[in-house]
């Protein structure tokens, strides 16, 4: 009888166990099925004569981006199209992952866990997917860039519809060169900068070393000032200026457009390491975001035991910090509004729109939000000049240069927004190995600004 019952109570787990395994099964196939039907190892789904007749893409205003023929994936008929939204759309194996084709494959193929990839009354294969990019502007961005690698995105601050994202280097979904695996000027295209890279910020991240001052000092971080003769000494070694340039006395306004090293330097001892991390967590950094499914490259900042003069580099955007271009869009636009940035989107309508995962949509407070925007419409006003942009825009900006090292240009960032209802634009733009923020970068700002307006 011991035998009977042991042999039962087996039977029992092991029956369990199959029940657990068969619903874990079916559970995941519910969730995951498409994807896994839509892997880019399928030869009969990705390919050049693929089987499967994936829907079309558009971009906002209907232009065709990409569509089945025969069994062959097209694109746009301009090849600057093609190429500068490469990273947007995807290429016809599927191995830009975070790419519209990849993301939303079972969409684009009309895939159902019914059904599956047949063709049937009831299911109807190959969805159409409307883009909220502008394929004007993105072909302005490629022209911009200049054969320069690097990464451009922009969305509308207030509907989050992304109207620009362009990343590089790129290729020809139409004519993939032949040599894409093994010439360096490749290396690297199948990463969307924009998502999934991040770069040396250099001084766009002052406008973070300048929102932590106003929330330690409210009532006085505009009259603060220090004393720039070019260079300043901390922990045995100096912080200069660009070009040892010697500023002397400053305060907050005039720091930030003429991006004075030594001021921000001297802020962020000030300040204290404890707090600057602070700040910058509560501004995004070290937080992972979220855009149609896809979790972005984080930003990132560590000043656990940094000294004077590390921690001063820091303030300037040195150091060891590295910032992503989707989040100092999403970071832009908060600024823009407020405090508060709205969700980006990449598919018009409301498919797989997802949020910031493990941090608040509220990156600044309102109070700083509203400093800020003064000081950087300041920079433009004063500074950089609104004759680089389109009449009415009143863009508030920042520039940076990342040193890098390595005999290799800066990252020439510029990060901002048009504080204005009719162009709600918030944008961050960074090219690499450039020559400085407003030639490298402002130019493809300039650009695309141009291409919307």
């Amino acid at each position: 009888m011991r035998t009977t019952g042991f042999r039962s109570m087996v039977l029992y787990i092991l029956l369990a166990a199959f029940l657990g395994g068969l619903g874990y099964l079916l559970v995941n196939l519910f969730l995951n099925g498409g994807k896994w039907a839509m892997q880019p190892y399928n030869g009969h789904i990705s390919g050049e004569t693929s089987t499967v007749k994936l829907g079309d893409i558009t971009d906002r205003d209907g232009s065709l981006l990409a569509t089945t023929q025969d069994g062959t994936r097209l694109y746009s008929q301009d090849e600057t199209v093609r190429r500068a939204l490469l990273h947007t759309v995807g290429d016809p194996y599927g191995y830009i992952s975070t790419s519209i084709q990849s993301t939303m494959s079972s969409k684009l193929s009309g895939y159902n866990i019914v059904t599956g990839l047949n063709n049937t009354f009831f299911n109807r294969l190959g969805s159409d997917i409307a883009l909220t990019v502008d394929q004007d502007a993105c072909a302005a961005a490629y022209n911009a860039l200049g054969g320069k690698n690097g990464g451009v995105i922009v969305y509308n601050y207030q509907t989050g519809d992304i109207l620009c994202k362009v990343s590089t280097p790129t290729f020809d979904p139409e004519n993939i060169p032949e040599d894409l695996e093994t010439n360096d000027a490749y290396k690297g295209a199948y990463l969307d900068n924009t998502l999934s890279s991040s770069f040396t910020p250099g001084s766009i991240f002052k406008i973070v070393t300048a929102a932590a001052a106003m929330e330690r000092w409210p009532d006085s971080w505009s009259t603060i000032t220090y004393s720039c003769s070019g260079s300043v000494e901390l922990a045995g070694s100096d912080i200069t200026c660009l070009h040892g340039n010697a500023h002397g006395t400053q305060d907050m306004a005039a720091a930030l457009g003429n991006s004075c090293n030594v001021y921000f330097a001297q802020l962020a001892n000030d300040l204290g390491a404890e707090a600057l991390q602070a700040k910058a967590k509560e501004m995004g950094f070290n937080v992972s975001f979220d855009l149609n499914g896809i979790s972005t490259m984080e930003s990132t900042i560590d000043l656990a035991g940094a000294n004077a003069n590390q921690l001063g580099w820091a303030g300037v955007g040195q150091y060891t910090l590295l910032a992503n271009p989707y989040h100092m869009m999403c970071l832009m636009g908060a600024i823009a509004n407020g405090g508060e940035y709205v969700q980006p989107r990449l598919t018009q309508g409301a498919d797989l729109l997802g949020e910031i995962t493990g941090g608040s949509r509220q990156l600044v407070s309102s109070g700083e939000a509203s400093q800020l925007k003064e000081l950087l419409r300041s920079n433009v006003e004063y500074y950089y000049g609104d004759y680089l942009f389109p009449d009415g825009m009143n863009v508030c900006a920042k520039t940076g240069t990342g040193e890098v090292g390595e005999d290799k240009g800066p990252n020439c960032w510029m990060v901002g927004f048009c504080d204005s209802t009719v162009y709600p634009y918030a944008f961050a733009v960074v090219v690499e190995d450039g020559s400085g923020g407003i030639e490298s970068a402002g130019s493809v700002v300039s650009a695309v600004l141009s291409a919307l307006a």
